[in-house]
């Protein structure tokens, strides 16, 4: 039997009537499958599932196709929906509204989505040669219309269409369940046991079936660790020839793609970029749509929308969003330029719309829609603000207020989740952009709650997730505007800081009855003094401990906004009782407080040159040392690409680009960088030997090449199936990652391909980099990630130098330019080891810094905040207590230390 679709909430609207009778039609003829049903009609799943949802009136022609299937009367049913569609909102007569406004084109809306015909063509061939594909794009610039008016609406193959939220595995198994015919709740307990079962799933819906992931940058901003590690694993290992995967990222997130090898392996050479439309294919999107509809485009108005906004790559919404004002100021079939202008043009129609929608409620009303706005942002850090979708259920906000900015088109209402109708919202509206400016920190604290929330009650409501210390303090402040879920979250977290107060006050007056009785037995027994001296000191350092452990998680709540603050706290917290994490803290608020920027932030921690967003260019700005500052050099055009690899002179660099794969550069001269033309056939480039004479790279069949810079051919290694290649840092041999079954082979070759040893077997992905000194670092992802460092200048008796486990994707590492000390760096931790001896010099918790980028030198390691600033962090914790008391030192006592005797922060001077 098929699976029962999710039933309507109501049938109190036309709209909701309509599509409940179309569903009774379709049990009168059997309830066919919607796959059944989409070879009765040629519509896709996607489509007939979308048209008997009730959220929007679906087309005549859908309609009637489904109807016809069903042996209905076509045109009884043809007959209401033309009543139905003059009484939409916008609708007038004959002309319908040609334009979506704010909202992305959908399936039914192919026959009015014009100006990207030979982009559409582009992504289906590309579809067609390879199986998994990546859309990218800044917001705004139309990917989510391409791949649903475009790519879905033309693909021959059954489509399934979803954004990744902030579970994406319910998410999946819904419309997957549907095309099955299973039951959700089985598909989803398969899909959440593992990964792979999706592609099983896939094969199971459809014979030829494309899976389009919109918005696939909600896997940062939304998901956690383990949903997005999830994903990504089940995306790309159900690509494949008959279940193909299309993501579409906004563009400022290509780099954290970057950082996860499936998806570097998947979009080798399977990527679109969306960018700013011509000025005809302009022309086509602003008139096809209205001549479609029976109306003309002013000649006037047509010129002024084409000198507005030609060449802006974020600007569609705002045309479709002015044409559907301007639509309704049209005058009799033609749209003119008095109304475009009435509406404000491309620059003011859509705040018109928000402010006027916004002007016309209360005091109290709009107090509600300020902190509804708000929930459905998430900040950016490091990267631009982006929607969010937020359940119903969570939304303290009357259903009449929310149809009214429904209405206006500014927000959209699924069947159980609210968002935003388009991220174009966030910078166009004006009082939006204060209210995210004016609230940036709390909406970051209350995103972190939201967050944290979820764990808790993921975790049977385990104390342990609580909040506390100065967390639970922020989130008390915050209690105004959290929904019912929070609430319950931070009352949790009162009550058990209130347990945990009465318990410390009870030990400590049992530690003090204790004391005293043993006071009074001294007199008799003078030996029992030592005992009560002992209890009244494990008391006091415990409650120090305590305290100092309380402090010191405020320190680090306050190291991204206030370090110096940070450093002053965690020092007092370290002199209370020296415990790592007060050490930690104490470390790291020290280097945010001494941190640096150049331009807009760096790329990478600087060395021989630095290099910075370009702020008149796409691309990259190189700066060359001038004593102890900077000047700027030349430029790099690099706007698509991302820094992948650079000799230990940096004299070389290797780029991995979008759309062409790979580019070398030389930058020996840094006010005239030089691109270095590769052979043809050579591959992705992925290493340099130490002065960017030797070059790796990995073909696309599997092989792995080297190419002497310069020569006119490359030499391909007698290796298949091979994953990772890097060269040795002398230029005298090459270390292949090599797939056998579901292991990764780590092996030494000679650059004239003989195979020397293997040195290690981890799980299969692995990649592989070289270092100096006969130094190899390996990370394997399979579930576990983890990094092995070997010395391997003896490629007969590798020797491990380090293994750590337990890290996440955005694992990095970093050699000394020597060879004397290894770095590895993740989300939660900062590590150095002797390469030597294998001991660790340095191991800090780092977690919710979000360090990236390590450079090495010795000892002294250099990071990247999520700003672009560079962090230098000093391990000597004597210079660090040195460098903190040479500055201005105060620290409110007995709020964080009450009861505790105080203790002086520095040495006298």
């Amino acid at each position: 039997m098929p699976r029962q679709e999710r039933p309507l909430e109501s049938e109190e609207t036309p709209l909701l009537r309509f599509a409940g009778d179309l569903r009774r039609l379709r049990r009168r003829a059997g309830l066919p499958s919607y796959r059944e049903l989409g070879k009765r009609t040629s519509y896709s799943a996607a489509a007939l599932s979308e048209a008997l949802s009730g959220r929007r009136l679906p087309s005549l022609a859908v309609t009637a196709a489904i109807v016809r299937a069903c042996a209905g009367d076509v045109g009884e049913w043809t007959e209401r929906w033309r009543q139905l569609a003059a009484a939409q909102p916008g609708a007038d007569g004959e002309a319908p509204m040609p334009y979506v406004g704010l909202a992305p084109y959908q399936v039914d809306d192919a026959d009015r989505f014009f100006g990207r015909e030979a982009l559409t063509d582009t992504l289906l061939t590309l579809v067609d040669e390879r199986p998994f594909v990546g859309i990218f794009g800044s917001s705004g610039a139309g990917k989510s219309s391409l791949l649903r008016a475009g790519l879905v609406a033309r693909s021959a193959r059954t489509a399934i269409v979803v954004n990744p939220g902030s579970d994406p595995v319910t998410e999946l198994a819904g419309p997957v369940a549907n095309l099955a015919d299973e039951p959700a709740d089985r598909v989803r307990d398969d899909l959440a046991a593992d990964p792979q079962a999706l592609r099983g799933w896939l094969a199971k819906a459809a014979a030829d079936l494309v899976l389009v992931v919109d918005q696939f940058e909600e896997v940062f901003t939304l998901c956690d660790e383990a949903a997005r590690l999830w994903l990504i694993r089940a995306l790309t290992t159900a690509a494949g020839p008959h279940s193909r995967v299309v993501i579409s990222v906004r563009a400022d997130f290509y780099g954290r793609c970057a950082r996860h090898p499936e998806l570097v392996a998947a979009l080798h050479r399977a990527q679109v970029l969306v960018g700013p439309m011509s000025t005809e294919e302009l022309r086509s999107a602003i008139t096809g749509p209205a001549a479609h509809a029976g109306a003309t485009i002013e000649t006037a108005l047509l010129a002024r929308l084409v000198s507005d906004v030609s060449g802006q790559p974020a600007v569609l919404p705002l045309v479709s969003h002015t044409l559907a004002e301007t639509w309704r100021r049209r005058r009799g079939v033609v749209l003119t330029l008095a109304g475009y202008e009435d509406v404000g043009g491309i620059e003011h129609a859509l705040a018109r719309t928000a402010e006027h929608t916004f002007g016309q409620l209360t005091e109290a009303e709009r107090a509600t829609v300020r902190l509804l706005f708000l929930r459905l942002v998430v900040p950016g850090d490091g990267t631009e603000d982006t929607k969010r979708r937020v359940r119903r259920a969570d939304l303290q906000v009357p259903d009449a207020l929310l149809d009214r900015f429904a209405a206006a088109r500014l927000i959209t209402i699924d069947r159980d989740s609210v968002t935003l109708t388009h991220e174009a919202l966030l910078k166009a509206w004006p009082r939006l952009a204060g209210w995210i400016a004016d609230d940036r920190d709390d909406l970051r604290a209350q995103h972190r709650l939201t967050e944290a929330t979820a764990v808790w009650e993921a975790h049977a409501y385990d104390p342990d997730t609580l909040y506390r210390g100065t967390r639970l303090e922020q989130a008390v402040r915050l209690r105004d505007r959290l929904n019912p879920r929070e609430r319950a979250f931070v009352a949790a977290g009162l009550a058990a800081e209130e347990a945990r107060t009465r318990a410390d006050q009870r030990t400590t007056r049992r530690l003090r009855r204790f004391a005293v009785g043993l006071t009074v037995l001294a007199v008799l027994l003078a030996g029992t003094a030592v005992a009560a001296a002992a209890a009244q000191h494990r008391a006091a350092r415990q409650r120090n401990e305590a305290q100092s452990l309380r402090a010191t998680d405020a320190a680090r709540d306050l190291i991204a906004s206030r370090p110096v603050d940070a450093a002053a706290l965690a020092l007092a917290a370290y002199r209370l009782a020296p415990t790592t994490e007060a050490r930690d803290v104490l470390v790291l608020a020290h280097a945010a407080a001494g941190a640096t920027t150049l331009g807009r932030g760096y790329l990478n921690p600087p060395g021989r040159f630095a290099a910075t967003y370009d702020t008149r260019a796409e691309g990259e700005q190189l700066w060359r040392r001038d004593g102890a500052s900077w000047r700027p050099a030349g430029r790099l055009p690099t706007a698509d690409s991302y820094l992948h690899a650079t000799s230990i002179d940096e004299r070389r660099a290797i780029y991995w680009i979008a759309n062409t794969g790979s580019q070398l550069w030389d930058l020996a001269d840094l006010d005239h960088p030089r691109r270095v033309r590769a052979p043809a056939g050579l591959g992705m480039m992925q290493s340099l030997d130490r002065t960017g004479a030797v070059l790796s790279a990995l073909g696309t069949d599997g092989t792995a090449r080297v190419w002497r810079v310069g020569d006119r051919s490359v030499r391909t290694l007698p290796a298949a199936e091979v994953v990772g290649t890097a060269v040795l840092a002398d230029g005298t041999g090459v270390v292949l990652s090599r797939r056998t079954g579901d292991q990764d082979a780590i092996e030494r070759w000679t650059l004239d391909g003989r195979r020397i040893s293997t040195l290690l077997h981890v799980p299969h992905p692995a990649i592989v980099r070289a270092g100096p000194a006969g130094l190899i670092a390996v990370t394997s992802y399979l579930n576990d990630t983890t990094t092995t460092v070997l010395d391997a200048a003896d490629p007969h008796t590798p020797r491990v130098v380090a293994r750590v486990s337990g890290l996440d994707e955005t694992t990095d590492l970093a050699f000394d330019a020597t060879g004397r000390t290894v770095a590895v760096v993740d989300g939660a931790a900062a590590q150095i080891w002797d390469a030597a001896t294998g001991r660790n010099l340095l191991q800090l918790h780092t977690q919710g810094l979000r360090l990236t980028s390590p450079r090495l030198s010795g000892k002294d390691l250099a990071v990247l905040d999520g700003k672009s600033a560079m962090w230098r962090i000093n391990a000597d914790l004597p210079a660090v207590i040195e460098e903190t008391c040479a500055r201005s030192v105060a620290v409110d006592w007995d709020r964080y230390f009450p009861g505790a005797t105080r203790q002086p922060l520095c040495p006298p001077r």
